[in-house]
């Protein structure tokens, strides 16, 4: 995306979402992601389930591996490349690509679909909505969402099955 079209998008986030909505929206799909993950783990330990194990090492690992990656590749982020001032809050430098958010939500998406299917689709419909927001919102390009997005099918196809 070339700045015209992040201010083109941030315009419009404002005049028909509203900065304070999707800060909020933002911050409610961070939360229920974090809330089933653990409700999940939860009862999977509660029903001494031998699937608990799995739910929490495969998404450790790939957070794990996903923060090295960001480290590693440290691509700018569009408010730095573009010098404007993004919808959420965010002043971080650098570590845009992949993006950890999307990761995060797409990783526990694919654990929750490893337990129970419609909660699982659920939640990477959550992070569908993140994915875009995080664009809109100017902090990450369409490749790093994409990537956070990939990256956890992967792991999700790797470490469920």
């Amino acid at each position: 995306m070339t700045k015209n079209s992040y201010n083109k998008c941030m315009k419009w986030t404002e005049d028909k979402l509203g900065i304070h909505t999707v800060r909020r929206l933002v911050q409610w799909i961070t939360g229920i992601t974090a809330a089933v993950y653990i409700l999940f783990a939860i009862w999977l330990l509660w029903q001494k389930d031998m699937r608990l194990l799995r739910f929490l090492i495969v998404p450790a690992v790939g957070f794990v591996a996903v923060t090295l990656l960001r480290k590693l590749v440290g691509a700018s982020r569009p408010y730095e490349v573009y010098d404007f001032i993004p919808l959420l809050n965010k002043d971080t430098k650098r570590n845009s690509f992949p993006s950890r958010h999307v990761f995060s939500n797409m990783i526990i998406a694919s654990a929750v679909l490893y337990i129970n299917g419609p909660a699982g689709i659920f939640m990477a419909a959550c992070g569908m909505i993140l994915a875009v927001l995080r664009v809109i919102t100017g902090v990450h390009f369409p490749k790093d969402v994409i990537a956070g997005a990939l990256l956890a099918v992967l792991f999700g196809w790797i470490g469920f099955r």
